[in-house]
Parts: structure tokens; C-alpha cells; sequence
């Protein structure tokens, strides 16, 4: 098999927006670019440089959305079913997710060993010149391709892993994974500042390259098209619409967003939950329970191009994250950056890089959210204050759409590539302070 540039490697179901315009701009750099990912979650219309692995075709018959390749017959296709059973369980009775994690790390004899062997026709049949790990799993696995066919491997830590919302016998373990394989890498690529400073004052490691989880600029929407949201739910255009989008998690205070919607002294202020997952038939319950249910929407998820011109639609984008692990505490995720390009003010948790973005730009408002009534004092004081700052939140807004792009971030990203695929020199391997 021919060597490709880049080879990718994620654990992701849906692939997250942040590797789709990594690979979009390794690819408009003439680059070579082939990513794998489990087969559960393939979408129709995938781009053929996407390999699912760990599925088997039935009948003769596969998805036009797949595209199969031998990796997936040569590894063993029990872990890949495995895998699948694990999450279809884990999504549906959270309340086991510790104990299913504990066995698997038990059995597995650690709990980064499962994914080499998920990923091993992968490996086999992927020779490249550099390889990409996206989170902390997917390391061992972009290492063992090195050790196999040669080449430079890319850390790119989309979180501080090990720091979620896992047990502390469970954060252990992945942090003597993260300290046994990091300081292997040839380059380490993180999301924001502070995670950067975290992984280089745990490993001694040099500062990781910050690119942030940005959006693309020329992807921005249409503003004639800001009623999309509101024609979607028949939402009448002065009633105020919050909106969170995004997986709908059990550990991400959404419950007590519905309970804040309850206590705002504008009792006409709508909230819509934009995506699917665990956490919506709790949500739903609670919605009933307070006799919310003219007031509070759930819209399917919607592939990644159509998001922005939904999004727009809204008066407040909502980030209600607690500072219940120091991963959530350093956290920036997507839906900040995907407010910013669809001009949408931010009502969020008070934590710090996301302080530093909302605040820095004066683009929002952050603070308390760890009470129903806290939360409402925020929201509320958000809606009362719109009119006399919404000029300046535009303006903010711009701004940051202007200094937060994938445009410049994804350059960033490229200087990094193309030092480590470079014939070596003398001089520094990539300057840190390009836009």
C-alpha cells in the first residue's frame, strides 16, 4: 500500500468538527490525508479518505457511507462490536458508565490497551510520514504505527484527559498513560493555553502549540436566513430564545438550566436544546414537571454546515459547564467558538478560559450557574441589559470572529505539519507565534 502523507486516528462516532478542518486544510495544502475512526457512526455522504474500521459488511451489502477497507478484516472485529455494545449501554444507563469503564480497564490490564488492537489492521496497512493522535487513546495507537512503519507522530490533546469526570482511581490511570507516552511525541498540539500549561508543567514537556477549537470565518451564515430557528419550533420573533447546542450529557448541568428557565422573571424567554444524546428523556421529564413544555424545544442534531444558520437564530448561547473536573474548569468547548461565528451572545459558567474569551472580547456575560437561582439571576440579568449592550456584544462578537477563525488556527496547525514532514535544518522546528 502506497504511503500517505498524514494518517489520523479517532475514537470518534460523529467526527468532531476540529479534525474535519485540520484534515480540509492538510488537504488544500496538497497534503495526503487518510483518517480512521470505529465503524458505529458513519454518516451518509462521508468523504472516502475517512476509513470506518471494525465492521463487517452484511450480505454483501455496506453502507455508501463507508468505505471498507482490509484494516478492518485483519483486526480482531470483536473489540470494534465491543466497543459498540459499551457505548449503546453507556448512553443509556449512565449510571453504570464507572463500573463498564473499571471492567474494561480490568480486563484490558490498562485502560489505554483495548485501542491498539481495535486499531491494528489500521496500523498494518496505514504506512504514512506522520500521524496524528486525536485524544489521549488514540496516542498509543499513533506510536504503534510509528514503531511499525517510521515517521513522526502529532499528540493533538483535544482535553486534559485524564481530568474528566472519572473516578480518582480511573484519573490515575490515565494519567500514568498520558505521563508514560506524551514525552514520545514529536509535537504537541492543544486547545487553549491553560490545558497547554498543564501538559507541560505535568511532563516536562515543551509548551504544546495552542490552536484553538475555531470555526471557519467564510463559513459564517447567512443573516437573511436568521429566522431559520425560530420557523423551525414557530417561535414568534420577540420572545427571547436561549439556546444550547450540543450533546446532550448527563454531566453538563443542562437539568439546572431547565430549572433556571422556571424562576426568569420573563416568563415568556424560550430555551432550545439543539442535539441529541443520554440526557434527553431527563430533560424532557423535568420540562414536564415544571409545566415547561410551551417553553422549552428539542431540535434533532443537524450536520455540522447546517449548524451556524440555526444557531444565529438565538438571543443567548448558553455554556452551563460546573467546575465539577479541572478538564471542565479549563474547557473551551466548540459551541463558544460556534456562537462567536454565528454572532450570538454568550450567557456561561464563570470558567477561566471561557471567562477569558466572553469577558476579553466583551461578548457575553459569565457567572454563578450552580444553583437554579443563581442561574436565573445570571439569564436574567443577561436579557435585562441587551438592549443597552448589544452594540457592544456585536462589536465583540466581530472581533473575535476576526481573531478566533480556523483560518488563522488552522495555520497555525500547518506550521506544525510541515515542520515535522520537513527535511531537518538547524534552525527552530516551527515558530509558535505564527497567526
Amino acid at each position: 500500500m502506497s504511503h500517505a502523507d498524514i494518517v489520523m486516528f479517532t475514537l470518534d462516532r460523529q467526527i468532531d468538527r476540529r479534525i474535519m478542518l485540520a484534515a480540509g486544510t492538510m488537504r488544500d495544502a496538497g497534503l495526503s490525508v487518510r483518517l480512521f475512526a470505529p465503524a458505529e457512526g458513519a454518516l451518509e455522504g462521508e468523504p472516502d479518505w475517512i476509513t470506518r474500521i471494525g465492521a463487517r459488511p452484511t450480505a454483501g451489502v455496506q453502507p455508501a457511507s463507508v468505505r471498507l477497507s482490509g484494516a478492518q478484516y485483519d483486526g480482531p472485529s470483536f473489540l470494534a462490536a465491543g466497543l459498540g455494545v459499551y457505548r449503546f449501554l453507556r448512553d443509556r444507563l449512565p449510571f453504570l458508565r464507572g463500573f463498564m469503564r473499571l471492567a474494561v480497564r480490568t480486563l484490558a490490564g490498562g485502560p489505554e490497551r483495548p485501542y491498539p488492537l481495535l486499531f491494528r489492521g489500521a496500523i498494518e496497512k496505514a504506512p504514512a510520514r506522520l500521524y496524528i493522535a486525536h485524544d489521549l487513546p488514540m496516542l498509543p495507537v499513533a506510536l504503534a504505527a510509528r514503531e511499525r512503519h517510521g515517521g513522526k507522530v502529532i499528540f493533538d490533546s483535544h482535553e486534559l484527559f485524564p481530568e474528566q469526570e472519572f473516578s480518582a482511581h480511573e484519573q490515575k490511570a490515565w494519567r500514568r498513560v498520558e505521563a508514560r507516552h506524551i514525552g514520545k511525541a514529536d509535537a504537541v498540539i492543544t486547545v487553549n493555553a491553560s490545558i497547554g500549561r498543564e501538559l507541560a508543567r505535568r511532563h516536562g514537556i515543551a509548551d504544546p502549540v495552542i490552536v484553538h477549537n475555531a470555526e471557519r470565518r467564510d463559513g459564517a451564515p447567512v443573516r437573511e436566513e436568521r429566522n431559520r430557528l425560530r420557523a423551525a419550533l414557530s417561535l414568534p420573533a420577540d420572545v427571547p430564545v436561549l439556546l444550547y447546542q450540543g450533546g446532550l450529557a448527563p454531566s453538563r448541568n443542562l437539568d439546572m438550566l431547565v430549572m433556571a428557565l422556571a424562576r426568569l422573571r420573563r416568563q415568556t424567554t424560550a430555551l432550545v436544546f439543539l442535539g441529541d444524546g443520554a440526557a434527553k428523556p431527563v430533560l424532557e421529564a423535568t420540562t414536564r414537571r415544571l409545566n415547561l413544555c410551551s417553553r422549552v424545544f428539542f431540535h434533532p442534531a443537524v450536520p455540522q454546515a447546517s449548524l451556524l444558520s440555526l444557531t444565529q437564530g438565538a438571543d443567548f448561547g448558553i455554556i452551563p459547564y460546573q467546575t465539577n473536573c479541572l478538564n471542565n474548569e479549563l474547557c473551551t468547548p466548540n459551541k463558544l467558538f460556534e456562537f462567536i461565528m454565528a454572532g450570538v451572545p454568550v450567557i456561561a459558567t464563570d470558567l477561566r478560559e471561557i471567562r477569558g474569551i466572553v469577558t476579553g472580547y466583551g461578548m457575553g456575560v459569565v457567572g454563578d450557574t450552580s444553583t437554579p437561582e443563581a442561574f436565573a439571576r445570571l439569564i436574567d440579568g443577561a436579557l435585562d441589559s441587551a438592549a443597552a449592550r448589544k452594540g457592544e456584544w456585536a462589536a465583540g462578537l466581530q472581533r473575535a470572529s476576526r481573531e478566533l477563525c480556523w483560518e488563522r488556527e488552522g495555520e497555525k496547525y500547518l506550521a506544525v505539519v510541515r515542520a515535522l514532514l520537513a527535511p531537518k535544518t538547524h534552525g527552530p522546528a516551527f515558530d509558535e507565534s505564527m497567526p
